[in-house]
């Protein structure tokens, strides 16, 4: 259970730095809120694509509706 736990983090952490990293071109470490929205865009989307970066950033037009939003927030807070 805590393996499972632990790679779902990583995942989303991964998810977050790479897409974060695509579209902002700087990252800091996910929030309680940006994990929440991502998390199932992350197991859903990414899990067969790590660690190919560019196969994470190419899942950027499928994110949720919730997880786009938060990249929405954090582009516009860069503003």
């Amino acid at each position: 259970m805590m393996r499972i736990r632990t790679t779902m983090f990583g995942v989303v952490g991964l998810l977050a730095s790479v897409l974060s990293t695509a579209a902002l071109a700087s990252v800091n470490k996910p929030t309680a809120e940006e994990r929440a929205a991502c998390m199932g865009d992350a197991m859903t989307l990414c899990i067969t694509a790590i660690p190919n970066r560019a196969r994470i950033a190419s899942k950027m037009s499928q994110l949720s509706p919730r997880c786009r939003a938060q990249f929405d927030k954090a582009a516009a807070g860069r503003q």
